[in-house]
């Protein structure tokens, strides 16, 4: 460099090394400037440096370096002052002021010289604000990527089919709960985490993609290595080498655990990187006028591996640059050669590794005072790790927009700095609002949460802002736009930055009412189904007392004829047993404990039947209208019970219309289709006939829907119902195979409607019992019966209606019996009995030794032994407890005439 001050600013004719340098300084394409170690004073500046602080040259000669350092009393700049005496130093990265007051980052290289006669350094000073900042971006973006894909549970796969070796991203292992320093299991082994019923699955659909290129999507289960069994969509498709050859398989897995079970989706998450720049020294370079390359500096040998003493390496410079970029590049430079304009171009260079790294080259003409170009000054800033980084911006947050496409969930992006929040589609998808109506701000969230659980919710988020936690979850309410409150879990991950504080909160909603409906319904039919076993239990010791009861107050009553006052007494008790086995009968029906004997009915011919009985049962004040649907199915029914369920809804209808009103019964047609079975899970789809009773009474409050079909529950007044007349229905439909559905308003009415099974046969003629009487006989009559009770009660009757009777406890011992006594005409057995053998395996027993031999069955509620989906066996006599002396009569005379099938 020059010796003196007088170097830089012309005062004396300068050497032809000194105006070489002095050129060189003058049109760096980066900001130079000299200054005084002891004052700091500013000595020189290039043309470069006004261009980018602002000040002019002579603002500049005045100022000092503390005057654009942020530091007030210039004590911070003495680690950015240099202290070597010898070559070029980095000093580091400083923040100083331009003249319009914005601030930069400057990388700054000095070099101490003498100038003008005292100790001095000159600086090359680097922007790399632009730098750091796409750096920070592209470091933020790319762990916005990958914490979509935690929170989304989605993880790459690949398959080499010529290793077999399994190559798993990190959200892989995490699904499969393999710890990240496992090896990955070649293809045998990653088979075998799939449960035995999905591998042959899994092992077509992956060779058929590796042999066919058939790609595939699939849900399936997998066993992680922790044992857990879990759902997981996995995809796959082919990879093809350059001569259609499939060379491998790749996909993706999904643990969609949550969804397959009805609950809280789908949910994203992103890993923190960080991505390196490496700064290489630049190069310079110097051309003759016609474009000739004549210097480069050491840098430039040094990036090429070149000696430096090659002169051919300038002579074909081009020969370094990628095949690709060398047209573009020589053109651009002949243009500016040929202009004289600045040349600036980025391509790639061909590095002592042989690897090609992007540069921007730079060229200024320097020109005589005929303005005539004596010479070209140019530079070579490697931008290799810039262009790579802007590429992965763009890469990244393409692939975390199309992540958040790609799920169901609702994605959202809260910038905390400038409190702006982003949604993906799925806001539209999920609660109806379109982009334009979504504010911009954290109240497009607020607005639309439950007020009632607004406060609750962002307690519980700043709290974890507090704690500086980094997961959110919570459940609350949030508004549709067509005014429905959907239930929502919402998981968030908060972003920190360097200094420990929350920049981004990144998370998914996931729509959660559906599963929440189901999970109630689900408790419902579960509490449902328990009160049916308690009540069938207590119903069965209870018909066994009120067997004997029952039939000896029918003794009683006959008896005492000719004594009123007894006789009184005795129809008391009588009527009161009724009413209990009245009670046991509705127990039995709510809890499907019923013995059914289903006809094929059809429903408009029965409401035909039983309107007379309907209109003389309900009050005057009662309009009934009956509108029954053209070509009505008939459907499969236990007639006697479908009368009487209907009798007990129209009762409760006119209970509810204690004024008057209107009775509706109306018969159609109906299909309950896939989707509303998937609602409603005791449903099976199909055709059904629908019976609908519609009333004008006062209606059901919503808090007491959830309960009508309970057993006991009743809104009347004491005394003025039991509460078993609906869930009494509810039992017969359920076990009938139909399905009932209750729909009701305050002030507006109820309508029940019974959708009954669908059949194709004809319509069934009414059985009619034509006994009449007490029937007697003489035949032998064995009965097997472990009520002690009601055995005695049953031979006492039997013998009082001229039978021989033989009364054994157990089956062991009837069947010893019927072995030793050959005039046995009838076995008359409860289903229930200790010992180990039921009345159905008894007579199974005894119809191998007397296939002739009759059977007659008693039960005080059904049981599979002979009772099958609700229906009795074909063929098989029941007598259902409790039974009085004319029923009792009538099935044994029965049983005899016609024989028990068994």
């Amino acid at each position: 460099m020059a010796k003196s001050n007088s170097d830089f600013q012309g005062e004396r004719s300068p050497s032809n090394d000194d105006s070489a340098y002095r050129r060189l300084f003058e049109v760096h394409p980066e900001p130079m400037w000299v200054y005084a170690l002891e004052t700091l004073q500013f000595l020189a500046v290039n043309q470069a440096a006004i261009n980018h602080y602002g000040y002019t040259r002579d603002e500049f000669l005045s100022m000092t370096l503390a005057d654009i350092s942020l530091s007030a009393d210039g004590s911070a700049l003495q680690e950015y002052i240099p202290t070597e005496e010898m070559g070029l130093n980095h000093a580091g990265v400083q923040p100083q002021c331009r003249a319009d007051g914005s601030v930069i980052l400057v990388d700054i290289m000095t070099h101490i010289l003498e100038f003008g006669g005292q100790r001095a350094a000159m600086v090359i000073a680097r922007d790399v604000t632009q730098q750091r900042q796409t750096e920070a971006k592209a470091q933020e973006s790319k762990y916005l990527s990958q914490l979509a894909g935690r929170i989304a549970r989605l993880g790459g796969w690949s398959v080499d089919l010529l290793t077999q070796q399994i190559q798993w991203s990190p959200q892989v292992y995490a699904i499969h709960e393999v710890p990240l320093d496992s090896p990955a299991p070649v293809l045998t082994a990653g088979i075998d985490f799939y449960p035995p019923e999905y591998r042959d699955r899994i092992r077509h659909l992956f060779m058929t993609c590796a042999e066919q290129g058939i790609p595939y999507d699939e849900e399936l289960q997998i066993i992680t290595a922790k044992g857990r069994r879990i759902w997981v969509r996995t995809i796959g498709e082919p990879v093809r080498d350059e001569n259609g050859t499939i060379v491998k398989v790749q996909g993706a897995f999904q643990d969609i655990t949550e969804k397959k079970h009805a609950e809280q989706a789908l949910i994203f998450s992103q890993q923190q990187v960080r991505l390196l720049a490496e700064s290489l020294p630049q190069i310079v370079w110097t051309a003759e006028p016609d474009g000739t390359v004549d210097y480069a500096n050491a840098a430039f040998y040094d990036y090429l591996g070149e000696n430096r003493n090659a002169h051919h390496v300038l002579q074909n410079w081009s020969t370094y640059l990628h095949p690709d970029d060398v047209e573009a590049c020589i053109t651009a430079w002949q243009t500016a050669v040929n202009s004289g304009n600045p040349y600036w171009v980025e391509f790639r260079v061909r590095s002592r590794a042989g690897e090609y790294r992007w540069h921007l080259v730079t060229a200024t003409a320097i020109r005589n005072e005929s303005g005539q170009i004596s010479k070209w000054y140019g530079t070579g800033l490697d931008i290799h790790d810039r262009r790579l980084i802007e590429t992965q911006l763009r890469e990244s947050e393409a692939r975390f927009r199309a992540v958040a496409r790609a799920t169901a969930d609702v994605i959202w992006d809260w910038n905390l700095r400038d409190n702006t929040v982003w949604w993906n589609e799925g806001f539209q998808t999920v609660f109806g609002y379109s982009s334009a109506e979504i504010e911009p701000g954290l109240e497009s969230w607020t607005r639309r949460v439950h007020p009632d659980e607004l406060d609750r919710v962002m307690t519980e988020m700043n709290q974890v802002f507090k704690t500086h936690q980094s997961v959110w979850e919570g459940e609350y309410r949030f508004l549709h736009k067509n005014g429905s409150w959907k239930n929502v879990s919402d998981r968030g991950y908060l972003i920190f930055d360097d200094d420990g504080q929350p920049v981004r909160f990144v998370g998914g909603m996931t729509d959660i009412t559906e599963r929440l409906l189901l999970e109630e319904k689900l408790r419902q039919s579960q509490r449902l189904e328990a009160i049916g076993q308690l009540t069938g239990g207590v119903a069965h010791d209870f018909n066994n007392l009120l067997t004997v009861i029952l039939g000896n107050t029918d003794l009683l009553a006959e008896q005492l004829k000719n004594s009123p006052n007894l006789h009184i007494l005795a129809e008391m008790t009588q009527s009161a047993a009724q009413q209990g086995a009245d009670l046991t009968h509705r127990l039995l029906a709510f809890a499907r404990r019923q013995a059914l004997t289903p006809q094929v009915v059809n429903v408009n011919s029965l409401l035909t039947g039983i309107d007379p009985l309907l209109r003389r049962t309900l009050t005057a004040n009662i309009a009934i209208e009956l509108v029954q649907g053209g070509g009505l199915w008939n459907c499969l029914i236990d007639r006697v019970q479908l009368e009487t369920a209907l009798l007990n809804l129209c009762l409760n209808a006119r209970d509810a219309m204690p004024n008057g009103g209107k009775l509706t019964l109306e018969t159609a047609n109906a299909h309950l289709d896939y989707a509303y079975a998937e609602q409603h899970p005791e449903v099976t789809a199909g055709q059904y006939v629908l019976i609908a009773i519609t009333d004008t009474g006062t209606g059901i409050s919503p808090e007491h829907l959830h309960q009508v079909f309970d057993p006991f529950f009743t809104t009347k007044a004491a005394g003025k119902g039991t509460g078993l007349g609906l869930s009494m229905v509810y039992g017969f439909v359920k076990q009938s195979g139909g399905h009932i559905k209750l729909y009701s308003e305050l002030g507006d009415g109820t309508t029940v409607k019974l959708y009954l099974p669908r059949v194709l046969q004809a319509e069934s003629s009414p059985v009619l019992d034509d006994m009449t009487g007490i029937l007697r006989g003489s035949e032998t009559i064995l009965v097997v019966e472990d009520n002690d009770l009601v055995r005695s009660y049953v031979e006492t009757q039997l013998r009082s209606l001229g039978y021989r009777v033989i009364a054994v406890q157990t089956g062991d011992a009837a069947f010893q019996v019927i072995h030793q006594d050959p005039t046995i005409d009838l076995l008359f057995t409860d289903v229930m009995m200790p010992g180990g053998m039921n009345g159905k395996q008894l007579a199974d027993r005894v119809r191998k030794l007397r296939p002739e031999l009759k059977v007659l069955y008693t039960s005080g509620y059904t049981e599979n032994a002979i009772v099958h989906q609700g229906r009795l066996d074909p063929g098989v006599l029941l007598l259902s407890k409790p039974y009085r002396l004319r029923d009792l009569a009538r099935m044994v005379r029965q049983a005899l005439m016609v024989g028990g099938i068994t």
